[in-house]
């Protein structure tokens, strides 16, 4: 469907920076959001003013393009996350109480690739309501990138505790059980780009994406 895709970021790159909100690309197998973007609703949008870029990477022994929209100033070493404040992060394992994740952005800032941020998410602080019937594993998945606040410090300065509980936060963009790449289908549900595949999520209820 993209095969001309390099070429279409070239010319985004060339005619304008991206803002936050903004559609960069139509979803597609071939292609993923890396930092500074999300995708949700079959589209990947820009999470952060800056530049479009496209790399190459592997997922699961295939190659593919990750798309990344970069400030002028691309590392943030300096940055650092604080109590409220937005980030996005990406699952990396979960148990049956919590889940371990990697900082990715501090609100429309990108972490530098060398940033050891950490954080948790707790069942407890995945929804607002009906705490005590969480199931992680149907909210969250490994692969998984949030938008989540950060509600408290880790046991270590750079480790945070998460929380989804408000509405516009949660799940932006899936990773099925087989590896298939996934978008919100609704605010409980993602689908499956290739096989239409639905399975649950804690998914994040954006407002002015919600056309």
């Amino acid at each position: 469907m993209w095969n001309n895709c390099e070429d279409l970021v070239v010319k985004i790159m060339e005619s304008k920076v991206v803002i936050p909100g903004e559609i960069l690309l139509p979803s597609a197998e071939g292609i993923r959001p890396g930092k500074g973007t999300y995708e949700l609703h079959g589209h990947i949008f820009a999470s952060l003013a800056g530049f479009v870029y496209m790399k190459d990477d592997q997922m699961n022994d295939k190659n593919i393009q990750v798309l990344e929209v970069r400030r002028t100033e691309e590392r943030h070493d300096h940055v650092i996350p604080f109590i409220g404040c937005v980030v996005t992060a990406k699952i990396l394992n979960i148990g049956s109480r919590f889940a371990k994740c990697e900082l990715l952005c501090v609100e429309d800032a990108t972490l530098s690739s060398n940033s050891e941020f950490t954080a948790i998410l707790r069942r407890e602080d995945i929804r607002a309501v009906d705490k005590d019937k969480i199931d992680l594993a149907k909210c969250i998945q490994p692969g998984d990138i949030i938008l989540a606040r950060v509600v408290s410090f880790g046991d270590n300065q750079s480790s945070f505790i998460l929380s989804t509980a408000e509405d516009q936060l949660g799940v932006v963009s899936a990773v099925g059980e087989s590896g298939e790449r996934m978008v919100p289908f609704d605010w409980v549900s993602v689908k499956g780009l290739q096989t239409g595949i639905l399975e649950p999520r804690k998914v994040a209820q954006v407002p002015s994406l919600s056309r």
